[in-house]
């Protein structure tokens, strides 16, 4: 993975980790609505915002983007990453670009204090699944809802 290049997004990635996470909810058949996705990349990418926006790149081209949010977590005694998204084009998949994206992400969180990451995989996903678990992640016995507001 020496040609891997693992890395915070700046505001000049902001058309890419667009056309990343539009692919992401597209490919996932949800909602991809492009304003939304707009107003969620620029609040990650505004100073002091919780969220950790991710690119992978390969030979200068972005295969893969992670969002996630530091949050506050009793059950943590700490902090701790929320996965939003995790996201690698196709042609890149099981060439271990997640890994290696994870596993820098990881890196930083125990650095700066971060007690957990978490997240939550659609129950098809089993390339997915593998990863999480190869990586030592654990299921939750829980069952997650939402409120649109």
């Amino acid at each position: 993975m020496a040609d891997l290049v693992v890395r915070p997004a700046e505001a000049a990635d902001r058309d890419i980790a667009h056309r990343l996470l539009t692919a992401q909810l597209l490919e996932h058949h949800l909602p991809a609505d492009a304003e939304g996705i707009s107003r969620g990349i620029d609040e990650a990418l505004a100073p002091h915002s919780p969220a950790w926006l991710w690119l992978a790149e390969r030979d200068g081209r972005a295969i893969a983007v992670f969002l996630a949010n530091r949050v506050v977590s009793v059950e943590r005694g700490g902090s701790a990453l929320w996965v939003e998204e995790l996201y690698v084009v196709p042609e890149a998949r099981r060439t271990g670009v997640a890994r290696a994206l994870l596993a820098r992400v990881c890196d930083q969180a125990r650095r700066v204090g971060v007690r957990a990451v978490e997240l939550e995989v659609v129950p098809t996903q089993s390339a997915a699944f593998a990863l999480y678990r190869a990586l030592g992640f654990q299921d939750v016995p829980r069952q997650r809802m939402s409120l649109a507001l």
